[in-house]
């Protein structure tokens, strides 16, 4: 898995030097966001009880412009998953990671007012904690979840320089994130994997 998040992040590279113009024309721009994320994991044994979890988002990005509709953007995100269900009371799973995903971000028009954008890339996310109620189930789950961002957008002016946006992205994670370090003999084998939406707001300066 880790080799495929390396060949990805290679294609994304290089397909963009293939169209990038010439280098005067590159450059670098820099942002914040905020929102929520809206979870809900997916458990092979979920009955369809679960309910969203849904928590605070931030970051921090860096976009690198090939040509004035193409980029490639990397970000630092804080991001939490998870669920909750009634069993006796309510549960709530929840796991905090600081998610790094490398973009393709494509404008659907060179300038304006309002431009549209979609994004698509690999991501890999690192576990910063994990609870289930107020009990640490970290030792249970990989430190490390390795999966795919998908998204789209809008940018607005907000200033001669700066522009404001509004982004909705899809995090599919493909790792199983559960490794409990007690094998329990059962008739099946437990798996969960990641997924989020992360409806965000920010700033790009």
């Amino acid at each position: 898995m880790k080799k495929t998040v390396l060949v990805c992040a290679a294609v994304l590279v290089l397909s963009g030097l293939v169209v990038a113009p010439a280098a005067a024309a590159n450059s670098f721009n820099f942002g914040l966001k905020a929102g929520v994320s809206l979870s809900n994991i997916a458990w092979n044994d979920d009955d369809g009880l679960e309910k969203m979890l849904i928590r605070p988002t931030f970051g921090a990005f860096a976009l690198y412009n090939l040509s004035p509709t193409l980029a490639i953007q990397v970000d630092l995100d804080y991001m939490t998953t998870g669920e909750w269900w009634q069993d006796e009371g309510k549960i709530t799973e929840s796991f905090n990671y600081l998610h790094i995903p490398v973009v393709l971000k494509f404008k659907l028009a060179s300038e304006g007012k309002f431009v549209p954008f979609l994004l698509a890339g690999p991501a890999v996310g690192f576990l910063l904690s994990a609870k289930e109620n107020d009990i640490d189930i970290k030792p249970w789950f990989k430190s490390t979840d390795f999966g795919a961002d998908l998204g789209f957008g809008a940018e607005m002016a907000a200033g001669e320089k700066m522009k404001a946006f509004l982004e909705a992205r899809f995090y599919l994670g493909l790792t199983n994130v559960y490794t409990p370090e007690i094998i329990i003999m059962a008739p099946m084998e437990y798996t969960m994997k990641n997924r989020a939406l992360l409806v965000t707001v920010g700033l790009i300066f």
